[in-house]
């Protein structure tokens, strides 16, 4: 093995600008792979960022209004959903797993001279899960906050700056009394700001809220946790259906579709993940053409030499060199080509991702109401590499299978007689 490495190298450094301009091109395409997916990936976990990465099973329930009038009811009534709500969803399908209920509405937060403007939202425990909220000091709201109504806050760490004077430490604030209103609440979390929200966000127990407010407590929000609807079409069936009983249920013409408002997050992320699979599967073949036109030119090279070393074979056949012993020599050689330049060209890809990582991906663009990530995290994983080596070696064998095999037909009496 030794003695063909060797021998390829001779031959290699016979002809260095030959092979250094071949290299190059599959150097580019191995480069223009590992950018393709490295920004293809950094636009998808943009848009899974943005998208909040809430989790699956899940269906969110707004209140509308009536487009028709119907036992009594006018055109435009608005369906109001309260506690009774939650009792009788989890009643409308053995798939509702659980149903829980927010209040959302605008306060004031203050501590001392401090204060902010902030979107207050009485909630369950559930949304931690369903917003993927992070806690960075303290907890969430539990189950115990609500069952005692605890007048406890959990704000956004960029809010418990401001409200401490800018004071980097925004720990400081944690078991601290802020007012929401005038209304004091205990400090026992501080949440990971939200890049692309529209403001602060601040989130007190579902019970506490309902005191709060002065309008009947009705809910701005209904959230369904379901298990076992695998496909769109069972999402849709129950979606009408849980549509139509809590329409009977206010007494709302069951057909009246605008009484409610649904989002399925479970669809929303099968239909992004369907989409990421398209678009991943179209940037290795648009990258993939790109390194065809190096295994093109690494093919020809490979053509070129087997001519030049016709008489060379000729010998070696003549002297009781087998014909795979050839096509090893000529394989090995087009794949040590395509490996040492693709190497090279996946080291200047990483590169590469890692310079528009740091510049346009590790940034929001500022829209004005909010911000929002055009690519993020740019780059590629341990896996794109090892299938990109796997790449390598195809291609280079590939290269180098039609030369070879033109290189181990040729007679020796034809091969002494070609011309040099």
């Amino acid at each position: 093995m030794r003695d063909l490495f060797l021998e390829i190298w001779s031959t290699l450094r016979q002809n260095k600008l030959r092979t250094t301009l071949t290299g190059m091109a599959v150097s580019w395409g191995i480069v223009i792979i590992i950018v393709l997916i490295g920004t293809g990936n950094g636009l998808m976990n943009a848009l899974m960022n943005n998208a909040m990465d809430e989790v699956q099973n899940i269906i969110a329930v707004y209140p509308g209004f009536s487009s028709k009038p119907y036992n009594g009811i006018k055109e435009g009534t608005w369906l109001r959903m309260s506690d009774r709500d939650l009792a009788f969803s989890e009643q409308v399908s053995e798939k509702i797993d659980r149903a829980s209920g927010n209040l959302e509405f605008s306060d004031t937060l203050s501590f001392g001279r401090e204060a902010l403007s902030s979107e207050v939202y009485g909630v369950d425990p559930l949304l931690k899960d369903i917003w993927n909220i992070k806690m960075v000091q303290g907890r969430f709201i539990n189950k115990k906050d609500l069952e005692d109504k605890c007048k406890h806050i959990v704000i956004d760490q960029d809010a418990a700056t401001q409200l401490l004077g800018d004071d980097k430490d925004y720990s400081k604030l944690l078991g601290r009394h802020i007012n929401v209103g005038n209304i004091p609440f205990k400090v026992i979390g501080i949440n990971e700001a939200e890049e692309q929200s529209w403001g602060h966000q601040s989130y007190i127990p579902y019970t506490t809220a309902k005191t709060m407010r002065t309008d009947g407590a009705w809910l701005s929000r209904v959230t369904l946790e379901f298990h076992d609807l695998e496909t769109k079409e069972a999402n849709d069936a129950f979606e009408s259906l849980y549509k139509r009983s809590i329409n009977n249920f206010h007494g709302f013409d069951p057909e009246d579709t605008r009484t409610t408002y649904m989002r399925n997050y479970y669809l929303s992320n099968q239909e992004m993940g369907k989409a990421i699979r398209i678009m991943r599967l179209a940037l290795w073949i648009l990258g993939f053409l790109t390194l065809l036109s190096g295994i093109v030119g690494v093919s020809n090279i490979m053509l070129i030499t087997v001519k030049e070393r016709i008489h060379e074979f000729g010998i070696r056949k003549a002297l009781g060199a087998k014909p795979m012993s050839i096509m090893k020599l000529i394989v090995v050689e087009s794949v040590v080509i395509t490996a040492f330049f693709g190497y090279i060209g996946m080291v200047i890809g990483m590169a590469a991702d890692f310079l528009l990582d740091k510049t346009i991906g590790s940034h929001p663009m500022d829209i004005g109401i909010t911000q929002l990530y055009i690519f993020k995290n740019i780059g590629v994983g341990f896996d794109v590499a090892l299938e990109a080596t796997l790449l390598l070696i195809v291609a280079g064998t590939i290269a180098g299978i039609i030369p070879a095999w033109k290189g181990a037909r040729v007679r020796p009496i034809e091969a002494l007689r070609a011309e040099k």
